[in-house]
């Protein structure tokens, strides 16, 4: 089997549809050369929670980008949650 096979996500969908509607994921697996056992799980757990920006990355683990803006992003969260503090204390 070969690994780092490259699936479009429209193809993950469908996949994902047809093991819902009751076919075996061993046998879809096999049909489309997928390597991993919990690959198809992955994309179905994905599906059903609605994380559709997860199936069109190539790899399911987020991208360097992703992680360094939800970084920033939770600094700034924290930051405004100081500043709150701060405003709420010292009414003027």
């Amino acid at each position: 089997m070969a690994k780092h096979n490259y699936y479009p996500d429209t193809l993950k969908i469908q996949i994902v549809e047809r093991l819902l509607k009751g076919e075996s994921a061993s046998s879809l697996r096999e049909e489309f050369n997928i390597p991993g056992r919990g690959t198809i799980y992955n994309w179905k757990k994905w599906y059903l929670s609605g994380e559709f920006h997860r199936l069109k990355a190539s790899s399911g683990r987020p991208s360097e980008q992703e992680l360094s803006l939800s970084k920033v992003l939770e600094e700034k969260e924290k930051e405004l949650e100081l500043i709150k503090k701060f405003f709420s204390k010292e009414r003027w």
